[in-house]
């Protein structure tokens, strides 16, 4: 079967490799994501009777990412049909083969079954255990995709120093079908912040020196006691983000609820008031008719505490007490790996973080520090 395909140099690049492990290192909108879609599904047409696995840290980010990817280049293709998709066990039959999309957190399909090709997507999420249980199961390719943004991580320092690795290093330029809106905002880290543009512009391992949060852990769940809040900020090119926040015994428990960009009001309201109910959110106050539609929808939203010096107070505060985020939040802990104080001329830490990819860090900051101006027991 012929099949006519979008595709970048990134795609080209996969589809000619022979490599054992073929690791896609680049910044972000590079086209890694889709042109790994795109290849399993080409390679699903040159080979019969064998099992693809395609594999995410947690099962909510993979439906979110890889998941939809691979469905929408079937659907664009023109190939895709009802009948081969197991919605319920995340499979799609296509040409004899069994593609299958899994996640850590279901430990018995890492360790059950061997497979042909795997593709772990976003493969700085995962720990080196997880990657060895998924290789040693793997006959074939195995292809990993990242945004470098850990200098010391494991797959710099123990799989693109294998001498059956192929690095394709891309970037936004790799990647014809980008928006010019899109360009310029990517170009913008240039001048926000140096860090970011190595990783996300330039696709290199960051050296960041300033992060904000070093001394969080992560969790498998809420403690699901204590004073239970949430913190929400506005978006919709930029994502809309919610986080529950339960604070214990001195401690900040976060848990991601929303993230997800290009939500009409109507749409996150409905969305908000399912996940929170009548819960106290703390919102971002700089546009005062976001809150009033959603007090008016019967939500209990109040104005974000905000004033000179608030960002650095809330965030002292964050950093004075024990953190804990799920390990399900996978956008938060993304962003927190680069959350960064910004520098001077002299490369010297100010008391103000960049402003870039910092939604998530708003919201669960909103929710702490403005809830800690209220006199309560137990959080002071």
């Amino acid at each position: 079967m012929d099949l006519t395909l979008n595709a970048t140099p990134v795609f080209e690049k996969n589809h000619r490799s022979t490599a054992r492990i073929t690791v896609n290192r680049g910044g972000t909108r590079s086209s890694k994501t889709y042109s790994l879609a795109q290849l399993f599904v080409v390679k699903a047409f040159q080979e019969t009777g064998e099992v693809f696995t395609i594999c995410r840290k947690t099962l909510p980010a993979l439906k979110a990412t890889a998941y939809r990817d691979f469905l929408e280049v079937l659907k664009v293709s023109g190939i895709y049909n009802e009948a081969h998709h197991n919605k319920s066990e995340l499979t799609y039959h296509l040409n004899g083969n069994e593609i299958e999309f899994i996640s850590v957190d279901q430990p018995q399909k890492i360790r059950g079954r061997k497979r042909k090709h795997l593709w772990m997507n976003e493969a700085n999420e995962f720990d080196y255990d997880d990657f060895q249980q998924l290789i040693l199961r793997t006959t074939g390719q195995v292809y990993m995709d990242l945004n470098p943004s850990d200098y010391h991580h494991w797959i710099r320092e123990k799989v693109e120093t294998r001498p059956d690795v192929l690095l394709i290093h891309s970037t936004y330029k790799d990647n014809p079908f980008l928006e010019p809106e899109t360009v310029k905002e990517i170009e913008r880290l240039q001048e926000a912040d140096p860090n970011y543009w190595r990783i996300y512009g330039l696709g290199e391992y960051g050296v960041p020196q300033t992060l904000i949060y070093t001394h969080y852990k992560l969790i498998d769940d809420l403690p699901g006691r204590g004073d239970t809040i949430y913190g929400l900020d506005f978006g919709f090119n930029h994502p809309l983000v919610m986080q529950k926040v339960e604070l214990y015994e001195e401690a900040v428990y976060v848990d991601e609820r929303i993230h997800q960009r290009f939500l009409e009001t109507p749409d996150a309201i409905k969305l908000v008031k399912e996940e929170a109910g009548q819960s106290l959110i703390y919102a971002d106050s700089e546009d005062p008719r976001e809150i009033q539609e959603y007090s008016s929808a019967g939500l209990r939203v109040q104005k974000a505490v905000k004033g000179p010096e608030s960002v650095y107070l809330g965030i002292q505060l964050l950093k004075s007490k024990p953190l804990y985020i799920t390990k399900r939040s996978v956008n938060t802990i993304k962003e927190i790996h680069g959350y960064s104080w910004k520098v001077d001329k002299n490369g010297d830490p100010l008391d103000e973080p960049v402003k870039i990819r910092d939604d998530a860090m708003d919201a669960m900051r909103y929710a702490v520090y403005s809830y800690n101006q209220m006199p309560f027991v137990g959080f002071a």
